[in-house]
């Protein structure tokens, strides 16, 4: 019996040991047969995470990156997993860190989002006050001169490093003014079922969210989600949320039998009591900012009053990046007062 017990701690270690492939560029960890989590590294920004499905025919990748060179990037590493050609990119939302690549796919490739995002990417959307606050050319520029403060000050390794740094974030700049906002050719409104061979891969809309038309990528033979910016392990974004849908669309993620949760940022995810967390963050988040509403207080005194010190790693980027929290209030308020 004893050996029985010192064997399980083990047996569970080798249960959650991926295979992990890597790329000048991307990591890749095997979450299941022929199913890579992926992500970046430090030589390109890739802005976001993403799903490489290898089928028995074809490749399906979720979510583009944040620029054409990051989906460049992508296109090249998926060739080091396989010779099968990318027939499809699901866009799990419109924002563009997750979409901005999808001009680089080329006729024979489907790209798949919800009619919202479609919408949204015909609009636009390198206008928004996200795009403009969070990703455009001149907010990353922002990086450049304490980037190079640091490096004036550096040495050695540090120095290299702060420098390879710097002529990433200069490329990155330079390859925002190549994006053309590319719009999905193949809309869902609820539900997408695709067949690939034996593999069975659902494209579900769960409600609104992090904006009106996030999708989640569920594998049930395999138990696994890529969920986008719905469900990660960090404060989801809500400048363009629905945070009372918001509650009830991850109440409805919890129905579906996963085991593992790809988030389009962050770490894999496999304790479910992380959605009954954001859900919670989500209420607090709401319930502070409409009782400011509630007391005419202006958006910019809510801001003043708003604690989320009980989060401040969980929600790093609301209390750091300028003009995030502007952004979520301002959306709040007009929530509140009737807008959509």
């Amino acid at each position: 019996m004893k050996r029985v017990f010192l064997l399980v701690p083990f047996v569970l270690l080798l249960a959650h040991a991926y295979d992990v492939r890597q790329t000048a560029t991307h990591k890749f960890a095997e979450i299941a047969p022929g199913v890579f989590f992926a992500t970046g590294g430090d030589k390109v920004n890739v802005g976001s995470n993403g799903l490489v499905v290898v089928n028995e025919n074809d490749v399906l990748v979720v979510d583009s990156h944040i620029s054409p060179e990051a989906a460049r990037a992508l296109i090249a590493s998926v060739k080091t997993l396989t010779p099968k050609p990318i027939r499809t990119v699901v866009n799990s939302h419109y924002h563009y860190d997750h979409s901005n690549g999808n001009q680089v796919f080329g006729k024979e490739v489907d790209i798949i989002g919800h009619e919202f995002t479609r919408k949204k990417l015909l609009g636009d959307v390198l206008h928004e006050a996200t795009y403009l606050n969070n990703g455009s050319p001149a907010t990353q520029q922002r990086g450049v001169a304490p980037l190079e403060v640091q490096i004036a000050k550096a040495s050695g390794d540090d120095k290299t490093k702060l420098e390879a740094q710097l002529a990433t974030l200069k490329r990155h700049i330079q390859e925002l003014a190549e994006v053309k906002p590319t719009p999905p050719n193949v809309t869902v409104t609820n539900k997408l079922t695709l067949y690939r061979g034996s593999r069975e891969i659902q494209i579900l809309h769960l409600g609104r969210a992090h904006t009106a038309g996030d999708l989640v990528v569920y594998l049930p033979q395999e138990k696994v989600i890529f969920t986008g910016d719905l469900f990660f392990n960090g404060a989801p974004y809500l400048g363009d949320a629905y945070p009372t849908d918001f509650v009830q669309t991850l109440e409805n993620l919890k129905k579906l039998p996963f085991t593992v949760a790809a988030g389009g940022h962050g770490p894999l995810i496999r304790d479910r009591a992380q959605i009954d967390f954001n859900q919670a963050y989500i209420r607090q988040y709401w319930a502070q900012v409409k009782s400011f509403h509630d007391a005419k207080l202006s958006a910019k005194e809510a801001k003043a009053r708003l604690d989320l010190s009980k989060y401040s790693a969980f929600a790093k980027f609301q209390l750091t990046a300028p003009g995030v929290l502007d952004i979520e209030i301002g959306r709040i308020y007009r929530l509140l007062e009737g807008a959509e």
